[in-house]
């Protein structure tokens, strides 16, 4: 039957049902004039629009010829994809009536004789629905049946005198009962408008081409297979479908594969396009329209997983929804979700060979490809995305539209598509320095280079030759670099972190560490996770300050302090990513850490050759430098650091700077001079107590 047809059909049950309602209510109420005091529509109107006479109680047909509501097109989908009986529906038919016609809103308007009220009440259906029972029509709106459940009709406030008070203490009879008008536009056959929040994926969309394990996908297609009915009909009881990993690992096409070949849509619902506040009424009419299209719904977004989210009003839609709730999942979760005996299917990471694989094949470029496995391990939509966006920036601002992305463009799209929250606890910090600016012993410098090929390599290493699976923990890179101040710690883990084309991340320990019982650890938590996910370098510096031993416990803040420390060696033992510890004071440091670290590495205090290398170094090409100026004298007569000298070089240019123009001639073309730079040179040794 055609939308037009049921939708005349469910108005005709409905004037009928009306026509009895009216025929009660004229005999009740209609005074000797023959009218209704204030009546918008006139008692002659009302019998004329029902097909009566216009005599009082003439013309009327007994209530048995009302019958039932014809449930045929999309009112018979209603039904069946809703599960509502048949008080149910002629309770949504009656409801829905006067916002499908004008003259029956008009009509309703008479019928219930108290103009105040601007929507038909429960009590109202009650008795146009079924006068002998309403009690059962009144069952019909509670808020755990189908009907208000499904949020097919809402209930509201009926008059204005209502608003004065709470609508949860207004009785259910003098409630208002209204049809939201994305049913409204269903049941008239138009296309349901999609929100903000929701995306529809039809069966046409699904991706043909997935890159994920075989069994994995077969697995997902039999339990989509044994949830949804064969016809167009809901699920049977309601479950969570849990897809477990990462973003861009194909959760999302995979179930749309799936769901394809039973010929339904996905409608993917984003909770991160949704204010807070706003998730769970949002939430539920996207699960709405998922039962009106017929379609499985996809609940998605990193937001799912808040902390502040209401999980037990999330599990409770979950639980009314008839059928099958899919839920990207970064992991496995409990609670409320946990009572409906959730399916969970994991969607592991992309092998290196299959990431290689994709890279060439979306590049054409195989030592391009290699180059980007070795920086990032990253799923398959993200290096689709980022292939995509790095040569759509080529074409629209390169000069050459016909350009291959380099390394850089690459690396730069994929970052973009790796988010990451660790803003909110660390903050990322960078070089312009490279190894050629580095003066280090040699056995230090071999080291470094060593930390740098491990970290290049790990993929060949660990996946390709399988090393992973001998290696079932402990397989992170973690440094400490210890030392006098001064003699470069920082600036070696920026200078690997860019070689490395990696972020690095500097951890604040401010915003880290709480006094507050288990805040710490829950800090320290969303910090490693969060770098594991965006494959960043995490960067500890003053190491010695949380990483610190542990001690007798002689009281609660002994043991509340050893149980952080005990955290961190366990978060320590299972971070797959590398991070870098500094310390001027390595001893303050706990034994066990330093056992998990893979590289334990000493900055030594430069020696006369060394320092006379750094203050040749730390002076730019466009600084002039005099040619008094005796190198090998500066590194002899000043025992600094390696930071101090680039202190001294800085202050040195200062004094140049200053005396600019204002001193004798050669002052202007010979900015650094021997005088100069020791006179900086004292002053450092002096602000240090030294001098």
């Amino acid at each position: 039957m055609a939308s037009d047809e049921h939708i005349e059909a469910l108005l005709g049950w409905v004037r009928r049902a009306l026509h009895r309602h009216v025929d009660h209510f004229a005999h009740r109420m209609t005074q000797s004039s023959g009218r209704i005091d204030d009546a918008f529509v006139s008692l002659r109107e009302a019998r004329i629009e029902l097909g009566g006479d216009e005599r009082p109680g003439s013309g009327l047909p007994p209530a048995a010829t009302v019958g039932p509501l014809p449930l045929g097109g999309r009112l018979g989908l209603l039904a069946e994809r809703f599960g509502l009986d048949a008080t149910a529906m002629a309770v949504f038919a009656a409801a829905a009536a006067p916002d499908l016609d004008v003259e029956l809103s008009r009509l309703y308007t008479f019928a219930w004789a108290d103009f105040t009220v601007k929507w038909p009440t429960a009590g109202f259906l009650a008795e146009l629905v079924d006068p002998q029972r309403p009690r059962a029509v009144l069952a019909a709106l509670a808020p755990d049946a189908p009907l208000v459940g499904g949020r097919l009709v809402e209930l509201g406030l009926a008059t204005e005198r209502a608003q004065m008070r709470p609508a949860p203490q207004v009785a259910l009879s003098r409630r208002a009962v209204t049809v939201p008008e994305p049913v409204l536009a269903w049941l008239r056959g138009e296309a349901l408008p999609v929100g903000g929040a929701s995306t529809w994926h039809g069966p046409a969309e699904a991706p043909g081409d997935l890159v994920l394990h075989d069994a994995l996908v077969e697995t997902l297609e039999r339990a989509i297979e044994r949830l949804l009915p064969a016809g167009d009909g809901p699920g049977g009881a309601p479950t969570a479908l849990l897809l477990i990993g990462t973003e861009g690992a194909g959760r999302r096409s995979a179930l749309q594969a799936a769901c394809a070949r039973r010929s339904r849509a996905v409608l993917e619902i984003d909770l991160d396009r949704i204010a807070p506040a706003e998730r769970v009424p949002v939430l539920a009419d996207g699960l709405r329209e998922a039962r009106l299209r017929g379609a499985m719904p996809l609940i998605a977004g990193r937001a799912a997983f808040d902390d502040e989210l209401p999980w037990p009003a999330i599990g409770g839609l979950i639980g009314r929804h008839r059928g099958p709730v899919a839920v990207n999942c970064p992991r496995t979760v409990a609670g409320p979700l946990a009572a409906l005996d959730p399916i969970e299917l994991r969607f592991e990471p992309l092998a290196a060979p299959r990431q290689l694989e994709l890279w060439q094949r979306a590049l054409g470029d195989a030592a391009l490809a290699a180059r980007m496995v070795e920086r990032f391990s990253v799923a398959a939509g993200a290096i689709r995305e980022a292939v995509r966006a790095a040569q759509h920036q080529i074409r629209t601002t390169g000069a050459d539209a016909e350009q291959a992305p380099d390394a850089a463009a690459l690396t730069h799209a994929v970052r973009r598509r790796i988010s990451h929250a660790l803003d909110a606890v660390a903050e990322p910090v960078s070089t312009t320095l490279t190894w050629d600016d580095v003066v280090l012993p040699d056995d230090v410098m071999a080291t470094l280079r060593e930390i740098g090929a491990q970290a290049r390599h790990r993929s060949q290493v660990y996946d390709r030759w399988g090393f992973r699976q001998k290696v079932a923990y402990g397989r992170g890179l973690g440094c400490l670099f210890a030392g006098p101040p001064g003699t470069g710690k920082t600036m070696m883990a920026t200078i690997l972190a860019a070689d490395l084309g990696r972020e690095i991340y500097r951890v604040d320990l401010s915003r880290v560490v709480s006094k507050w019982v288990g805040e710490t650890e829950k800090n320290l938590s969303k910090v490693f996770d969060e770098a594991e996910k965006a494959q960043i370098i995490l960067f500890f510096d003053e190491a010695d300050s949380l990483f610190s031993n542990r001690t007798e416990v002689k009281g609660a803040n002994d043991r509340f302090a050893n149980m952080e420390v005990n955290y961190l060696l366990q978060r320590m033992e299972n971070f797959d990513g590398m991070s870098i510890l500094t310390t001027n004071f390595e001893r303050g440091i706990d034994e066990a850490f330093k056992r998990r670290l893979k590289f334990r590495v000493q900055f030594p205090l430069p020696d006369a050759e060394q320092r006379t290398e750094l203050w040749r170094r730390c002076v730019p090409a466009a600084m002039p430098v005099a040619d008094d100026v005796k190198w090998s004298v500066l590194g002899r007569r000043f025992k600094l650091s390696g930071g101090n000298i680039k202190n001294a070089v800085v202050r040195a240019a200062f004094y140049a700077a200053a005396e600019l123009g204002e001193g004798p001639d050669d002052a202007q073309g010979r900015g650094l001079t021997q005088a100069r730079l020791m006179t900086a040179a004292e002053a450092e040794l002096r602000e240090m107590g030294r001098l």
